[in-house]
């Protein structure tokens, strides 16, 4: 999401187009170009909650297990459009030609771990191994490593430092670090300023109050909705199987995401 000055976050567009990215070298902002961001990480992370909560302001209560979901949004800026591509991954290796396609087009990656699972941030370590090993610019690519399921005090498996020890050993790389929990929408914007803020444009920081003011403008009014004017959902799901219901709780509604940056070349 590469992104200068103002963002209009009322008026999200869909189109049925998904042309292939341009190369990340080419990455600037620019009105004809189409970006693409893949959330990658481990089954039952909540990649796909926190995909429902950045655009619809929700939370997923129902599981469902994903193949691969694209989102697109497009975000006006300076009165020039961007169009984003939000592609919403597999959790297992049951399809490792979608992933590998994913991490070859990806103009930026979330990796989702949960918080209270060990094995999800070994798989974070594999995801990361897999992209430098696909994409010989990997050093300069956007990466932003998300520990979720923040809410779940008591069954925490992974802290700060368990992230910390595994970057230094993968290595230089392009990235940011934040915990949050896909419950509160404020933690999940945490995870796309973090992103914006990677792409080291002087606006950046111009960009992050005001998004921030009108995702709380938003969330004040309860309007935010992804539905079009014909009733039907922007997001065009490309395939979805179904598995058991899955419902979170939280004592308190709200939790703090803590971030930081690490390694930044």
């Amino acid at each position: 999401m590469y992104i200068q000055h103002d963002v209009n976050l009322d008026s999200p567009t869909a189109s049925a187009n998904s042309p292939k990215p341009k190369p990340i070298s080419m990455i600037m902002v620019d009105q004809d170009t189409r970006y693409r961001l893949v959330l990658l990480g481990a089954s039952r992370t909540g990649k796909s909650s926190i995909v429902h909560m950045f655009l619809n302001g929700k939370f997923l209560e129902t599981y469902k297990e994903t193949v691969e979901d694209l989102h697109y949004r497009e975000f006006i800026v300076d009165d020039k459009t961007i169009k984003v591509d939000i592609l919403d991954t597999a959790g297992n290796m049951e399809f490792p030609a979608m992933r590998r396609l994913s991490i070859a087009t990806s103009h930026a990656f979330i990796l989702v771990y949960s918080v209270d699972s060990i094995e999800s941030l070994n798989e974070i370590r594999c995801i990361i191994e897999q992209i430098k090993e696909q994409r010989t610019n990997y050093a300069e690519i956007p990466i932003v490593i998300v520990g979720n399921k923040t809410d779940r005090t008591g069954v925490r498996e992974v802290d700060e430092q368990h992230v910390r020890t595994m970057l230094n050993e993968l290595g230089p790389l392009h990235c940011g670090f934040v915990e949050c929990t896909a419950l509160d929408r404020a933690s999940i914007i945490d995870i796309f300023l973090k992103l914006l803020s990677l792409v080291q444009l002087s606006a950046a920081r111009q960009l992050s109050p005001i998004l921030t003011r009108k995702i709380s403008e938003r969330l004040k009014k309860n309007e935010f909705d992804d539905k079009s004017e014909t009733g039907f959902s922007r997001s065009r799901s490309l395939i979805r199987r179904t598995s058991v219901k899955k419902k979170a709780t939280s004592s308190n509604g709200k939790h703090p995401s803590k971030t930081l940056d690490c390694l930044i070349s």
